[in-house]
């Protein structure tokens, strides 16, 4: 199991441009991507509403518009998407002692084009209740005391 975490990422933006302005929460989740039928896998490593990073191996050249398929971290379904790279870079990450993604990797930011409505919902829900667990963690247990009935 995962523990997941918020990162604003609003650093280097003013807000309300519309770049990463939205929560976005740390998964460990895998995908897979489908570039002019070359299939590749990757690991998702944030989710906000509207978008994902993913992080793999180098190599080949990719096209702006990719075909994903990411699971959403407590939902029992895949999702298909369609999505265009808002960026790509080449990242060095150094050692993790738990045995995580080290060395040089390319790291991807997604914007969701196309996906089923289901789906954005339920996208939506993950990144928005996760958010909510993590900046407000005793709100469940503050609105079943005595005093709020």
């Amino acid at each position: 199991m995962h523990t997941p975490t918020v990162a604003y990422m609003l650093a280097n933006f003013a807000p309300g441009t519309g770049k990463r302005d939205l929560p976005r929460v740390r998964v460990d989740s895998l995908c897979s991507e489908l570039d002019n039928d070359l299939l590749r896998h990757a690991l998702v490593v944030d989710m906000s509403t509207e978008g994902l990073r993913i992080q793999r191996p180098l190599g080949g050249s990719r096209s702006r518009t990719l075909q994903l398929e990411f699971e959403i971290p407590e939902f029992d379904e895949i999702v298909w998407a369609t999505g265009v790279v808002c960026f790509d870079q080449v990242w060095r990450l150094p050692p993790t002692p738990d045995g995580g993604l080290s060395g040089v990797i390319r790291t991807s930011g997604i914007k969701l084009l196309h996906a089923a409505e289901r789906h954005k919902r339920m996208l939506r829900e993950y990144v928005m209740e996760t958010v909510r667990r993590i900046e407000f963690p005793f709100a469940d247990e503050m609105m079943s005391a005595a005093c709020y009935r």
